[in-house]
């Protein structure tokens, strides 16, 4: 489906996007995903498996030319207290940096959208994700418009989003902070993951609402919530960033 569109970017090397189900994701691939998770956010193996076997399946980016895995997404379903409501949770998100601004995280999206889409076609559908900053600005950036998390929510749908939040957080063993709404996911930023980010993309827009709510980001190994719906105005804003990105020219990765 959309991930044929690869075949259209611009980049140089090529990256081809693979698809692996929760019940053929071997020990094997496991271990090479998390070593590549590692080199970016440090994290436990065991912490990874965990979070890896609650998901319905993984997008796994390879180098068209090697075959290395250089990096890959994590996506499942989950029911919501909503009358013909559905939703979509975006788990673990891993670009290597030499990867990125390549739009592979937004096809990895709207591909599990319309996927999912197509077998409910009447399913209003949400997108929940605990994210890093990194995470945040990059698919935030690309949305009409989003949500955080409230934990103290006050509406029948925001109360009903609550309830998946802190049931995803459960299932993947992360702390809830409810006086600020933030999720304790034990996953820490390495001080070359941080370098690699020159100091003006802490000052986007994004990036500075981010940290409004998650001010000690760097150090306290937690990250924010925040959801959207496919409204078509996100998908548009959504079709419209991830088409940019896939077909604009780039430096080579090496």
């Amino acid at each position: 489906m959309l991930h044929h569109l690869l075949r259209l970017s611009r980049h140089t090397p090529a990256v081809q996007m693979e698809t692996v189900r929760r019940e053929a994701l071997s020990d094997g691939l496991t271990r090479e995903l998390h070593a590549v998770a590692n080199v970016l956010m440090a994290e436990d193996l065991e912490h990874f498996r965990v979070h890896a076997q609650a998901n319905d399946l993984v997008h796994v980016f390879r180098r068209a030319d090697t075959g290395k895995i250089i990096g890959f997404q994590f996506w499942r379903t989950a029911p919501i207290a909503l009358p013909g409501g559905r939703v979509i949770l975006g788990g673990k998100l891993r670009i290597l940096p030499e990867f990125r601004n390549r739009g592979l995280h937004l096809l990895s999206g709207l591909t599990f959208y319309l996927q999912d889409k197509l077998r409910h076609p009447r399913s209003r559908h949400y997108r929940l994700s605990i994210a890093s900053l990194f995470g945040f600005v990059s698919i935030t950036e690309a949305l009409a418009r989003y949500h955080l998390f409230e934990p103290q929510a006050r509406t029948g749908e925001t109360r009903a989003l609550r309830e998946v939040f802190l049931s995803l957080a459960e299932e993947s063993h992360f702390r809830v902070d409810e006086e600020r709404g933030l999720f304790f996911v034990d996953i820490f930023m390495t001080p070359e993951t941080l370098g690699r980010y020159p100091a003006d993309y802490f000052e986007r827009p994004a990036a500075r609402a981010y940290a409004a709510v998650n001010p000690e980001f760097r150090t306290n190994g937690s990250y924010v919530g925040f959801w959207f719906r496919f409204t078509p105005d996100n998908l548009a804003s959504l079709t419209r960033a991830t088409l940019r990105k896939l077909l604009r020219s780039g430096s080579p990765a090496k």
